[in-house]
Formats: C-alpha cells, sequence, structure tokens
C-alpha cells in the first residue's frame, strides 16, 4: 500500500480470484484502512454456458458479484459474454442480452454499471464471442439500459477501423476505458507494457476521450509476467509518470 501511496495511486481494479482468495471482509477492511477506491471488479459472465455452468447458476453468481462490487463502492463490474459454445451466433446474442437485461436492474441497486468488455478474435475461444466494438454495440443497443454500458478496452479496440472518429458516439457508453500497450515486437498476447511503452496510440485515445468528454475511471491493466514478478514495483510509479504525460490534467 506504501508503494500505491508514493505513487500517488488511490484507485485499484480488483481482480476477482484475487479477492477471493484474500477474503471478502479482510479485503473490504484493507481497502478502507487505506482510503483506496475500487475502480472496477473484474470478472462477472460466461452467460453461454462454455464455463461449464447452467445458465440460472451463472446469473445467481453474476448477482453476487454485483453485490461484492456494491459492497467494493465500484464503479463498474467488467462482463465478458463467455465463447460461442456450440451456440449459433444468433443464439448466443439472445442469451447474453436477456441475461443482461435481468441483471441491469440489480446493477442499478447497488449504483455501479455492468461493463461489457469485447476482446480480439485470440480471445474468442476462452474469453468471448464478441470479437469487435460493433458486436458489443448492438448487444447494448438490445439491451438498454443506462446501467449496462461498454468497457473500452484499447488493447482490444485499436486495430478498429476510423476508432478515434468513433470516439464522440461513443463516449457517452463507456461505463469504463482500460488501458495496456502491445511491445514492439513478439506476439505474446498476455506479455504485454505499460501504456505509452509500446506501439498503440494511447495519448492520441486518451486525449480524444478527455476531449469528447470522458471523465470516468481509466484502469490500466497489467498483463505481464516480467511485471508481476518485479521485487520492487517500480512500475506503479512508472503506471503514474506515464499517465501524467499522456493525460496531462489541464488538457
Amino acid at each position: 500500500m506504501v508503494r500505491y501511496r508514493l505513487a500517488e495511486i488511490d484507485a485499484i481494479g480488483v481482480w476477482l480470484p484475487k479477492l477471493i482468495e484474500f477474503g471478502e471482509d479482510e479485503a473490504l477492511d484493507w481497502l478502507n484502512k487505506n482510503g483506496m477506491s475500487v475502480s472496477t471488479l473484474s470478472y462477472a459472465g460466461g452467460f453461454t454456458g462454455a464455463f461449464g455452468h447452467d445458465l440460472d447458476d451463472v446469473i445467481e453468481e453474476a448477482r453476487d458479484w454485483i453485490r461484492l462490487a456494491g459492497r467494493l463502492q465500484a464503479s463498474s463490474l467488467v462482463v465478458v459474454s463467455g465463447p460461442i459454445n456450440n451456440h449459433i451466433t444468433k443464439h448466443a446474442t439472445r442469451l447474453v442480452v436477456d441475461s443482461l437485461k435481468e441483471l441491469a436492474d440489480d446493477a442499478a441497486d447497488q449504483d455501479m454499471t455492468l461493463s461489457l468488455l469485447p476482446m480480439r478474435k485470440a480471445y474468442g475461444r476462452d474469453w468471448t464471442f464478441l470479437n469487435s466494438l460493433d458486436e458489443a454495440l448492438k448487444v447494448l443497443d438490445r439491451v438498454n439500459h443506462p446501467n449496462v454500458q461498454l468497457a473500452f478496452d484499447a488493447y482490444h479496440l485499436w486495430p478498429e477501423k476510423g476508432l478515434l472518429q468513433r470516439l464522440p458516439e461513443l463516449v457517452s457508453r463507456i461505463g469504463v476505458v482500460q488501458m495496456s500497450d502491445a511491445p514492439a515486437a513478439g506476439r505474446i498476447e498476455n506479455e504485454r507494457v505499460l501504456p505509452g511503452e509500446g506501439i498503440l496510440p494511447v495519448e492520441e485515445v486518451l486525449s480524444k476521450l478527455i476531449d469528447v468528454g470522458y471523465r470516468g475511471y481509466v484502469d490500466y491493466q497489467i498483463w505481464s509476467e516480467s511485471l508481476w514478478g518485479s521485487v520492487n514495483h517500480e512500475w506503479l510509479q512508472r503506471c503514474r509518470e506515464n499517465f501524467t504525460r499522456l493525460c496531462p490534467v489541464n488538457r
């Protein structure tokens, strides 16, 4: 916690498996004692049954995570649809839409959003069949609830054509912005670099988002074995420094 304070970081995204391992009550006590806010809780979902659970069980589990997000006072619970499984796309989409409709009022009761995360096709087999921005937006259109929004992950969405030009129409639909960067060489999907240290147009995306009115959380996604294994966690300070560089307050 001292490292977070030294880096002037006062909000974190919470990874659900780690929280469960640590203990809900213990985590809440730790966050309260240290004055830390929670931007996001990740993930809920798997509505297509590909994770080995019946839909009713998935819905009830999602309700549990919504209540937990409420206890954490998290701004958003990130949601993944689940892979296509043995469904046709139309049926899989209906499962996700119906599930989010059923859960939307629960999220509203907790004063937080469900943020639907589209991911690159490389993640389709394990995480979600929603592999483009437009696919995710079509789901949001059908759900049509103010507490169901988009998780805008720049790493997953940067290949979209005309992304910067679309940000003005998207900004009101974004529940959270997530940032990580791609290294200059190599194709290891889960070995990324900090935003601004790779090849993605992170500064352009952040600048445009702020210019068109985004004022929510920006979650830095730390997907890197080398950073996770770092002893001194100096990358925390780097996160703060490059966020200040990429997204100065006076913009």
